[in-house]
C-alpha cells in the first residue's frame, strides 16, 4: 500500500514542481503539499492532465458535487485539526470558495478529488489565465477513518 508521502511525491513529479515543495500540513493522517513549477500547462488541458494523474495513482475520481466530497472534506478536516488548533471548520463548499477566489485574483482553477483504498487525495492546479508562469500545484493526501 502507498504511503501519503508516495501519492503526494507521485503528484508532484507528474507536474514538475517537486523541487522546491513543502508540507503545509504534515501530521498523520493528513499530508498538504503545495509546490509551484516552471512548466505551462495549456489552461484546455488542466482536467485531462488531473485525470491523468488520477489514473496513474490508480484512483477513482469522485464527482466534487457529490455528497461524497462532503464527506471526505470532514474526514480531511477532522485530520487537520488533529496536529492544527488555529483552523476553521471546512465546510462543503470549501473546494468551489478556494476556486472562486483564486479565479478573482486572474488565476485559473481545476481540482479533483479522487479515492485510493485507503486515502482520500485532492489535487489542485492553478495558473495565469495567461498561461504564465508558474503553474501551482496542490495536493491532499487525507487517511480514510475506518
Amino acid at each position: 500500500m502507498k504511503k501519503t508521502y508516495e501519492i503526494a511525491g507521485e503528484v508532484m513529479g507528474f507536474f514538475d514542481s517537486f523541487k522546491g515543495s513543502r508540507p503545509a500540513i504534515d501530521n498523520e493522517r493528513i499530508l498538504i503539499v503545495r509546490g509551484k513549477s516552471r512548466k505551462i500547462i495549456p489552461l484546455n488541458e488542466f482536467e485531462s492532465k488531473l485525470a491523468e494523474i488520477g489514473e496513474i495513482l490508480g484512483a477513482t475520481e469522485v464527482d466534487a458535487t457529490s455528497e461524497k466530497v462532503s464527506k471526505i472534506l470532514e474526514v480531511g478536516d477532522k485530520n487537520i485539526k488533529r496536529s492544527e488548533s488555529n483552523t476553521n471548520d471546512m465546510d462543503s463548499h470549501g473546494l468551489v470558495r478556494m476556486k472562486e477566489e483564486l479565479e478573482s485574483m486572474g488565476l485559473f482553477v481545476e481540482y479533483k478529488v479522487f479515492e485510493l483504498p485507503k486515502f482520500d487525495v485532492i489535487i489542485a492546479i492553478w495558473e495565469d489565465k495567461n498561461e504564465l508562469p508558474p503553474l501551482y500545484v496542490e495536493v491532499t493526501v487525507s487517511e480514510r477513518e475506518d
